[in-house]
């Protein structure tokens, strides 16, 4: 037999090293993933966590396993099947229950209604509402699901992230330009209130433990709706199980009742996942939550099952497409993530990419549609893919100096002075978008005044500027951008179409072009027919586009 080592964690600490599992038959055991992000190949991979339960198994009648949201995107794997091959793998690993993240609605309502019918467990969020006259293309998502282990009952109560809705497309949740589907996000104390009601409702059932899988993110990035904030105001809830920012978490947090709660964290694509052992104690339960960050064993079956998805996905994904002379990164040297907050060259060539293929005088990507570095060597399409794999369209349309200049404040309103604190990114935005035929700086000594709706969408610039010495070129020289004119402009569709992370302002203006080709389309066109692969001489250093002062 393989030796079979896991590191344990409980409420943070390290508590040993050993072989093998030694849990009793009465005992309950629930593994838990958060942000997989079709990375089942990746780190401890699926099937070592299949083993794991396999081994589970031997001594304990009772073991589930449940998804924290981001399962299906987010990698190669996933963007080729549109997510379909994950659920598969999810169905035969028989996952009881997931929640439902905000990637999970990247490919559109209508695909993912399919892969909620697909899938063989119960897709579970509480607080997305729909009030369309059409179909509710969401019907089969639950608010909670009590699942009874022997005499114990267990309730899940699925939370989703309110900021969805500017996260996903905006148009995905409108009917008739007007949204019919909610997330509770018309206030902190509705959202709050709604899982409430949820959790209370599971109480009055007889759950004896309530579980928050929540998709919902514990840091101050996210709010009044963040899990922590979730916690202080709400009673009754046992565990937080959450996930949406990609960090290992095991620590106990406060609740509105002065208890303290287990919050259990499991990164991302499976470098760690959670385990929760119930146990019966007098007339109570007791929780003891940990993680595992290393497991050495697979199972041969779900490895097989991986290994035929991957072999027939390889075929189209390795064929080489162009070759780089240079390595272009998202993050700094230290590793942390700069493309959000940062010019960065791989940022600059993808936004001369859409410039290209678009003949626009302005175009943009944002920092989070680039999802990895492109490496020096053969570039296939299985690695552009990891790069841009939303397969979001390039689309064309017009728009004024004035609207352009809202769009930079309300990119940067997250940026700071410096963009790491402790060793992390620090002031990300999705929207912060690397521009070409532009430069501009930031004058982050200027509080941002930027006015949102609830939705998280621009409504307006109502103070200072923190955005000033715009440029755009033109005939060969950089000249001041002019509010009044009109400029053709180049993204995604994702952000100038559909409103995507709360840019809004561009939603009515005139479109040249709604699907110019897919945005990793542009990438490849531009290296192969531009670069001829020499992405050394234009790319080694950025050039000054965008300075942070």
């Amino acid at each position: 037999m393989k030796k079979r080592l896991m590191t344990l964690m409980l409420f943070g600490i390290t508590l040993f090293t050993m072989s093998g599992c030694t849990n009793k038959a009465n005992e309950i055991n629930i593994l838990c993933t958060t942000d997989i992000h079709a990375g089942i190949t990746d780190n401890i991979s699926i099937s070592a966590l299949s083993e794991y339960r396999n081994e589970l198994k031997k001594t304990s009648k009772y073991v589930s396993l449940v998804d924290c949201g981001d399962a299906i995107q987010g990698d190669y794997l996933g963007a080729i099947s549109k997510g379909e091959d994950i659920i598969s793998v999810m169905n035969k690993m028989d996952y009881d229950v997931m929640t439902l993240g905000n990637h999970e609605f990247d490919y559109g309502l209508d695909t993912l209604s399919s892969r909620i019918h697909e899938f063989n467990g119960d897709v579970l969020s509480c607080n997305i509402k729909y009030t369309g006259t059409n179909t509710n293309k969401l019907k089969e998502v639950e608010p909670y699901k009590i699942i009874k282990y022997g005499k114990t009952k267990v309730a899940f109560v699925g939370a989703t992230a309110p900021s969805t809705l500017v996260e996903a497309s905006p148009k995905t949740f409108m009917e008739d330009n007007k949204y019919v589907y909610s997330f509770s996000n018309e206030s902190k104390e509705t959202f709050y209130q709604t899982i409430q009601d949820n959790v209370d409702i599971c109480k009055k059932k007889g759950a004896d433990v309530v579980i928050l899988l929540a998709h919902l993110g514990s840091t101050d990035e996210f709010g009044d709706f963040n899990s922590i904030q979730v916690a202080k105001n709400t009673t009754k809830i046992d565990l937080i199980l959450d996930g949406h920012i990609h960090q290992k978490i095991n620590e106990l947090v406060d609740t509105k009742d002065n208890k303290k709660i287990p919050l259990l964290e499991a990164g991302t694509k499976l470098d760690s996942f959670g385990q929760i052992t119930i146990k019966k104690v007098n007339k109570g339960y007791m929780l003891e939550t940990s993680l595992v960050e290393k497991y050495e064993a697979k199972d041969n079956n779900i490895d097989s099952f991986v290994n035929e998805i991957v072999n027939r996905t390889n075929e189209l994904g390795n064929k080489v497409l162009a070759t780089s002379n240079l390595t272009l990164k998202i993050t700094d040297e230290a590793g942390i993530r700069i493309v959000r907050t940062r010019e960065t060259q791989i940022g600059n060539m993808i936004s001369d990419a859409y410039k290209y293929v678009s003949d626009c005088d302005i175009a943009f990507v944002n920092g989070g549609g680039i999802r990895a570095n492109l490496n020096e060597g053969d570039l296939t399409f299985k690695n552009i893919m990891a790069i841009h794999p939303f397969g979001n369209s390039i689309c064309v349309l017009e728009a004024t100096g004035q609207e352009i200049l809202d769009f930079l404040e309300f990119t940067t309103r997250d940026t700071k002075s410096t963009y790491a604190l402790d060793g992390a990114p620090y002031g990300e935005n999705g929207s912060f978008s690397s521009v070409s035929g532009l430069k501009y700086k930031v004058n982050t000594s200027i509080d941002p005044s930027i006015e949102i709706d609830t939705n998280g969408s621009f409504v307006k610039v109502n103070g200072p500027r923190r955005v000033y010495d715009v440029f755009v070129y033109e005939n060969d020289n950089y000249t001041p951008i002019d509010v009044d004119k009109t400029y053709v402009i180049a993204s995604n569709d994702y952000m100038l179409l559909n409103g995507g992370d709360g840019v809004s302002m561009f939603t009515d203006n005139k479109v040249i072009n709604s699907g110019l080709m897919l945005d990793y389309e542009a990438v490849v066109a531009y290296i192969i027919d531009v670069l001829n692969g020499d992405l050394k001489t234009k790319y080694s250093s950025t050039s000054g586009r965008i300075i942070i002062d």
